[in-house]
């Protein structure tokens, strides 16, 4: 008995490494790709690391499979499933690779997940804006209306003005997670300062809502020292997982809507830089389907600035995944964050699960929901996030949580 589980606990150790490689590899590449260096990475490279999270995480889930919850078990062949489908289908790799990303992380760190993100991340960011403001690499500027001003906005080394705000939210955002209740006052500052900086060059309005609150949210949570609210669990619970549908029903709604007669209606689509009459336009092209439209077409991205073309890009992923993905995938991914809601309400991770809200509102505005290079919020439906509530030593001296630190 003692042979197999020390068996278990190298092979444990052992996929553990293996996923925390194909990770960083992962997010170094496509990172890279949203900057402004130009890097190729052959296909057999991203073939190797989808085949090693397959065995990866299928050793996990074979090791530790009388532990799985029935839904979430349903919920990953679901992902999985999908993944294939659009691969085969279309040649579509991004919901696979999530699906993979998701299932080999059953049982590793998140904590360690989440540093090496931000540390990848934070470095990467830091190279391309060092090059970018010394004129190693383009920093491209675009020149927008805001009604009567017009705005330079700058990418500083990324591809386009509010990726470089979403790399550093998210960035930030994860931060926040990791470091669970030791986040101290001044890093609560300092990350107001980077936000207010990033805003200053990029403008992204939309997004820097979203940043603020999350700063208020962290701010909150500091003086309250992390204390639960006075609202039942069970009212919590419900109002957090329906948030995300609601957000979802909600921007469908009022894209449906959208008439530029409509005094208020071309408001709020001009406040929200035209997300609503592009949304509108996407749905007289693709309409809402089961497993979405099979010749949708990103017409609009940043291509170094010149705008030769229409500029039609879905930024809000509710609305892009429906064109995209369709209607099956999405409600996939609804489960997938209440099923995270549930896990860090028994863990009695309040603070995280208000941090999760601000996530499933911003999908209303931006469109990062599946990409690792952005965001990694999903992992938590398989990832070990017990880690985050204690130290590194804790870590260290606990066998089952791996050898990375």
């Amino acid at each position: 008995m003692t042979s197999d589980k020390d068996a278990i606990n190298k092979l444990e150790k052992l996929t553990e490494v293996l996923f925390l490689s194909a990770f960083s590899c992962y997010v170094i590449f496509f990172y890279l790709q949203t900057t402004t260096f130009i890097m190729t990475v052959p296909g057999a490279v991203y073939s190797l690391i989808r085949g090693v999270l397959l065995l990866t995480g299928l050793i996990r889930l074979y090791t530790w499979r009388s532990e799985i919850n029935a839904l979430t078990g349903a919920v990953l062949a679901a992902f999985l499933g999908l993944g294939v489908f659009y691969l085969v289908s279309r040649g579509d790799t991004m919901v696979l690779d999530a699906a993979l990303m998701t299932i080999g992380a059953y049982r590793v760190s998140f904590r360690r997940i989440g540093i090496l993100y931000v540390f990848i991340g934070t470095l990467i960011s830091l190279l391309a804006l060092i090059c970018s403001l010394t004129g190693v690499t383009v920093d491209y500027t675009f020149l927008t209306n805001y009604g009567d001003n017009e705005r330079l906005r700058h990418s500083l080394g990324i591809i386009y003005p509010t990726d470089f705000f979403a790399h550093i939210t998210y960035l930030m955002l994860t931060y926040f997670l990791v470091r669970w209740d030791r986040v101290r006052y001044p890093e609560i500052i300092a990350a107001g300062v980077i936000l207010g900086a990033a805003y200053y060059f990029t403008s992204a309005r939309a997004d820097m809502v979203c940043a603020a609150i999350m700063l208020v949210l962290m701010l909150v949570c500091k003086l309250r020292k992390f204390g639960e609210t006075k609202v039942p669990s069970g009212i919590k619970i419900v109002m957090l997982c329906a948030l995300m549908p609601v957000c979802a029903v909600v921007t469908v709604i009022v894209t449906s809507l959208y008439n530029p007669g409509n005094a208020l209606m071309y408001k709020l689509d001009f406040m929200s830089s035209y997300r609503l009459s592009l949304g509108r336009t996407g749905m007289d092209l693709y309409g809402f389907t089961p497993l979405g439209a099979p010749n949708f077409a990103e017409n609009g991205n940043a291509n170094g600035g010149v705008r030769n073309y229409t500029y039609v890009f879905y930024d809000s992923a509710y609305i892009k995944y429906l064109f995209k993905y369709g209607i099956v995938l999405l409600l996939v991914l609804i489960l997938v964050y209440a099923l995270i809601v549930l896990r860090l309400s028994s863990a009695k991770m309040m603070y995280a699960m208000v941090f999760i809200s601000v996530i499933t509102v911003s999908y209303m505005i931006e469109h990062h929901m599946l990409e690792l290079s952005y965001n990694i919020t999903f992992l938590m439906l398989t990832a070990d996030i017990s880690t985050i509530l204690h130290s590194r030593s804790y870590i260290n001296i606990n066998k089952r949580n791996g050898i990375i630190t």
